[in-house]
């Protein structure tokens, strides 16, 4: 739409979901978009709010200016085809300014300009004037929520007015969504799962029975500060898993996307979690783990906080894990011993025989050699490997860690 774009009532009532008496804007005079909007409120004395408010002296309660204000801005977007057929509801509003009254008779001219776009979080700068003195002023913050149906909501579920629900997202039984939760088209949660505030999860997920996700680090630094956990897309997340939002201003606990996490999983703060990984029942990630993709975890796994585990690893089951695993290992034990190279997990996952040959040579010089770990490495880093895989490896061994990783092979 063009700047001289005028939308009349009978339109608004096509774009925006409120009716009389909570529909307070008439008409938009100008509009460009996901810039800026003009709209008109004409105030008459026959509108329910001022019966009985100021008898004698009617004036319109500031909150419905204010209401304008945002039924103006969330025009601008619900016109848009990407965000058509949404709600709109107040997320902040700051540095609020009235000047003057506004009564029976005047027109509202309401100005609505866009300040900054944050995934379906909408910042706008707004005004509203009246014969062209400035009667209030502002900033907003809105989300743009899909209208779920009845059916995908249980009626003993509870979501919170600031979640954002995508296409075909189903909530089962007393299962609670908190405060600026997001959740992707097609996810299904099933009963009795709590989505704390500042959780977003991606499409076509499926969490089980009994799940904590967006719970706060268990983390004696965490002081309440706004955090995240952002999860991706067509995760299973089984039975009682439960998965800490970050400690510190901003961080995010991050797990990608096609990840299989059995029942009693627990993820902790800081975590970075890629993709394609499985890991078994009742494994323990503690806080700043890192897992690259393609890695299977055996169940009962103790994880020390800070360990990471490279790109295409296994991990046997009743492992204690208290030092980095290199990738495309084997490793398991009490503590955990690297005891080969996961060749049947590279076929599977493609690898070519060249690439495959060259991490065969780097496993034995880290783990069958005479050498010790330094001239291991020299060693290695003297040979010209080509393959990603192998420069992947190197990597890894080479980057500063704060557990080290394991290098020892076991003796039995």
């Amino acid at each position: 739409m063009d700047t001289h774009t005028t939308i009349h009532i009978k339109d608004l009532k096509q774009i925006l979901p409120h009716r009389y008496p909570s529909l307070l804007l008439d008409r938009v005079v100008q509009l460009e978009s996901r810039k800026y909007i003009v709209g008109l409120k004409n105030v008459s004395i026959g509108e329910p709010y001022f019966q009985g408010h100021f008898d004698d002296s009617p004036v319109m309660p500031g909150v419905l200016i204010l209401e304008s204000l945002l039924q103006t801005g969330a025009t601008l977007f619900l016109q848009d085809p990407v965000y058509f057929g949404r709600f709109a509801f107040f997320a902040s509003i700051e540095r609020v300014e009235f000047f003057d009254n506004v009564i029976p008779g005047d027109q509202l001219r309401l100005e609505m300009e866009v300040s900054k776009i944050n995934d379906n979080i909408i910042f706008m700068k707004g005004r509203a004037l009246v014969e062209g003195k400035c009667v209030c002023s502002g900033s907003f913050s809105f989300n743009l929520a899909h209208r779920p149906s009845k059916a995908q909501i249980h009626a003993t579920a509870s979501v919170h007015h600031t979640a954002i629900l995508g296409k075909n997202v189903e909530i089962g039984a007393n299962t609670i969504i908190g405060e600026q939760v997001h959740i992707g088209d097609n996810t299904v949660i099933d009963a009795n799962c709590f989505l704390e505030k500042w959780t977003r999860i991606g499409e076509s997920c499926r969490i089980h029975f009994g799940c904590v996700i967006g719970s706060q680090a268990q983390d004696l630094k965490y002081q309440g500060e706004k955090s995240w956990v952002n999860i991706g897309d067509r995760n299973e997340i089984r039975e009682y898993v439960t998965i800490n939002r970050a400690t510190g201003e901003k961080q995010v606990t991050i797990i990608g996307s096609d990840n299989i996490f059995l029942t009693h999983v627990h993820i902790a703060h800081n975590c970075i979690l890629g993709n394609n990984i499985v890991i078994a029942n009742t494994t323990n990630l503690g806080g700043h783990t890192e897992v690259d993709d393609n890695v299977v975890i055996g169940g009962m796994t103790g994880i020390h906080q800070f360990v990471r585990i490279g790109k295409g690893a296994m991990v046997g089951a009743y492992t204690r894990l208290p030092q980095d695993v290199p990738p495309f290992m084997l490793c398991e034990g009490n503590p955990a011993l690297v005891k080969g190279l996961n060749a049947v997990g590279l076929r599977r996952n493609g690898v070519s025989r060249e690439s495959l040959s060259e991490l065969k040579e780097i496993y034995k010089a880290l783990y069958r050699s005479d050498l010790d770990t330094t001239a291991s490495l020299n060693s290695i880093k003297s040979n010209q490997y080509k393959s990603q895989e192998a420069t992947y490896l190197l990597d890894f061994l080479a980057t500063n860690s704060k557990r080290g990783c394991i290098k020892k092979l076991d003796s039995k």
